[in-house]
């Protein structure tokens, strides 16, 4: 296995030790040629302390800070662009998703090429629900693809095929997960969707 794990943070000091744990047990830990890329957005809590010891503690994992807050977006942008292994698994840092979803993923690698989760069962404020479903409906009217949760940060992809979608994305976009979700439909990759579970979101800020 050769795993690139790209997780954007800002300000989760609550649960930021134990989910960057869980993901570096299931995947690291498991892999010879793995490395987790940890985006600090600017957190302005205890993150980045926790974030340097985890740093220290545990094997191929790297902590990127850029020089100023720039959005969930550009965070996800900067971890694609220093990611090197064969296969990229973006995930976030918000305790939402489980750690032992990714086999589910990983065990499609030799068949798929952009393998997203979908969520079943989803946690999240009503309004969130609502523009995932606008959303649905936009892409489809637009672009042409169906694309159950086009947004959802749980994805393992092809280093390889993700570098040439990104080349159609501008580095300052601020969702580039939609764009790629869209781009691999249309680009005819081999693209499937895969339910993962959700959970209910306990601390930080709930994004709309």
């Amino acid at each position: 296995m050769s795993v690139s794990i790209v997780m954007p943070c800002y300000n989760e000091g609550e649960v930021i030790e134990a989910v960057i744990r869980s993901y570096h047990k299931e995947i690291i830990e498991k892999t010879t040629d793995s490395e987790f890329i940890i985006i600090d957005d600017c957190s302005t809590d205890n993150t980045p302390e926790i974030l340097d010891k985890l740093q220290k503690e545990l094997s191929n994992t790297k902590v990127i800070r850029p020089d100023s807050n720039g959005g969930h977006g550009k965070a996800i942008r900067l971890g694609y662009d220093n990611a090197t292994k064969d296969y990229v698994f973006q995930v976030d840092s918000d305790n939402q998703f489980n750690a032992d979803d990714f086999p589910k993923l990983y065990n499609l690698r030799s068949e798929f090429d952009f393998i997203l989760g979908f969520r079943v069962n989803r946690n999240d404020p009503i309004s969130r629900l609502i523009l995932t479903r606008i959303l649905r409906v936009i892409n489809f009217i637009i672009f042409g693809v169906w694309i159950k949760d086009a947004n959802c940060p749980y994805r393992l992809i092809k280093r390889e095929k993700l570098l040439v979608l990104l080349d159609e994305i501008d580095k300052q976009a601020h969702t580039p997960n939609i764009m790629l979700s869209i781009l691999a439909k249309k680009r005819n990759l081999k693209f499937t969707e895969v339910p993962v579970s959700h959970n209910e979101r306990k601390t930080g800020f709930v994004f709309a």
